[in-house]
């Protein structure tokens, strides 16, 4: 954003039985180190301007006439300010006793009688941003005691002046990095004094002067922009005009830098490079399509329950007519009503199987991915509905995994790996029933083990993204890199009561917040994400090592 003019507060440290007061400008701003002051440029200094200052009392002390006065300087020294052995030279601008009740006193100088003291005034043609000139607008507050003394609180604000432009960036040809509808590049600054910069990305046909700036980027030399000066994505072998100017903090802006050209190139990102290979999925669901997506999984998962109503009903009739409490924790010592949730998180490497696709005529995943596993994370949440000889459970699980590699550059005769990235999401959603075998954790202390057995129905929401960030479009509008798989998991695993290695610790958690039991478990889970088989469906499934921990109230 362009610095103009800002309006800013400096609080004066004053002791802590002084008046508490402000000084503002319309003028103001803050520079890069943070330190407040009123930066002036060539052209907020030409003009006939008026400097506004604001001195605030309404936190303190209001000065009043006959004990107090309030005088206003401009000096180049600002340690003369609180001087209190003379005034600073100069005419005092003096407030009226008229004035001195007032909670804010305001007074104005001149942009002239400011840079009066600086040869050629506005024209100066030696100051820059780097070695600016600055004067100092000062505040003098005199209190008069009973015994005739008097006391000086005082303070200053720099006001600074920088009357020539930066110099030019520049611009180099190596510096450009063309992505697919976009353009990655960097510049070198020539200034010290450079605070932001304007970059142009003029379309053929038109020329830097008839354009906004694409981007203005702060205090950095390069810049990944993907909208042309004038609006409009860039386009792929579309040649581009390229150009930056610098800013600095006082609004001066520098001549335009060289001018480079360059043309966005296509990326083959993971979807399309899917595609390209045979990969049948043709995406268009998920986070194109809002909720649609989403939709047909649960009515998919709806027709598989009706298909297996007439296996499962009886099974879960049986289970939830069962014993219907926990037994109590007998080696607590305490009579614990019956656990009813579990919450578990649990971390694996997922490995999908994408490159099993019948049909594939390469490895897009491995070539994109290079073989890569990055961890997946989920979160599951049980309702134990039942405890026959230990625990029924039934639940949900939610989870995020994300894997990131490199597009290929086809512009060429041959594929080459390029500098975009591109990168895959797998939220997985399933519902899923558990039995634990907890009837012998629950009364001996020293058995802890849980053995348990999982299997449910799963879905995952995959997003293919490309080197802008953006969901992958399929070359030529045919798909659109986004979409559900949905399959079956089952799982074994071992949990470790925890709660055995500290009986004491345990009962403070049961009586503090409710927790009956945390666990350390492990489990080896297969999960089929491939459509039931059914083939159009991009394949997720894979098995692996899961570890975690859960908690049960």
């Amino acid at each position: 954003m362009r610095i103009r003019s800002f309006l800013a507060t400096v609080s004066l440290l004053l002791p802590a039985a002084a008046f508490a007061q402000t000084i503002t400008s319309s003028f103001q701003a803050t520079s890069p180190s943070g330190v407040i002051s009123v930066n002036i440029g060539k052209s907020l200094c030409l003009p006939p301007r008026q400097v506004d200052f604001r001195v605030d009392y309404t936190t303190g002390t209001v000065p009043t006439a006959g004990t107090d006065t309030v005088a206003f300087y401009i000096t180049a020294d600002a340690s003369v300010c609180s001087d209190t052995s003379k005034d600073p030279p100069g005419t005092a601008n003096n407030v009226p006793s008229s004035q001195l009740g007032q909670a804010v006193i305001n007074t104005s100088y001149l942009v002239s009688e400011l840079i009066a003291g600086l040869p050629n005034g506005c024209n100066d043609a030696t100051k820059s941003a780097a070695s600016p000139y600055t004067v100092f607008f000062c505040v003098r507050r005199k209190t008069s005691s009973l015994t005739g003394g008097q006391t000086l609180i005082a303070n200053s604000l720099p006001v600074s002046f920088a009357l020539i432009p930066p110099k030019a960036p520049t611009l180099s040809e190596d510096s450009v990095t063309p992505g697919d509808g976009h353009l990655r590049f960097s510049w070198t600054s020539n200034d010290s004094g450079d605070r932001s910069y304007d970059v142009f990305v003029v379309p053929p046909g038109k020329t830097v002067d008839s354009v906004p700036p694409a981007a203005t980027v702060l205090q950095s030399t390069s810049v990944d922009v993907s909208t042309a000066s004038g609006g409009g994505d860039l386009q792929d072998g579309t040649p581009y005009a390229l150009y930056v100017r610098s800013i600095d903090a006082y609004a001066n802006e520098s001549p335009l830098s060289n001018s480079v050209n360059s043309a966005p190139i296509v990326i083959e990102d993971f979807y399309n490079r899917y595609r390209n290979d045979g990969g049948s999925d043709g995406g268009g669901g998920g986070c194109s399509s809002g909720e649609t997506g989403f939709l047909a999984a649960l009515a998919a998962f709806a027709v598989l329950l009706r298909k297996r109503s007439r296996m499962v009903a009886p099974f879960l009739v049986a289970s939830l007519c069962a014993v219907p409490a926990a037994r109590a924790a007998d080696w607590t010592g305490q009579n614990r009503p019956p656990r009813f949730l579990l919450v578990a998180f649990k971390m694996d490497r997922y490995d999908p199987q994408i490159d099993s696709e019948a049909g594939l005529r390469g490895q897009p995943y491995h070539e994109v991915f290079h073989g890569r596993a990055p961890p997946r994370y989920q979160l599951e949440v049980d309702w134990e509905a039942a405890h026959p000889f230990g625990s029924l459970l039934i639940g949900a699980t939610g989870g995020f995994w994300q894997n990131y590699g490199h597009g290929f550059d086809t512009s060429g005769p041959t594929p080459v790996v390029s500098s975009d990235t591109t990168h895959l999401d797998i939220a997985p959603f399933g519902a899923v029933v558990t039995y634990r075998f907890d009837e012998l954790a629950d009364r001996v202390r020293w058995l802890p083990i849980i053995p348990y057995a999982q299997a449910g129905l799963t879905a995952a929401l995959w997003s293919s993204f490309n080197g802008r960030g953006d969901v992958s479009n399929r070359t030529g509008g045919r798909g659109r890199g986004s979409g559900w798989s949905y399959g079956y998991t089952t799982a074994v695993g071992v949990a470790v009561n925890l709660d055995a290695i500290d009986a004491t610790l345990a009962r403070e958690a049961f009586i503090d917040m409710g927790i009956q039991r945390t666990a350390a478990f492990a489990e080896y889970g297969w999960t089929r994400l491939d459509a039931f088989r059914r083939g159009g469906t991009m394949i997720l499934s894979d098995r692996a090592w899961r570890f975690g921990v859960s908690v049960e109230f």
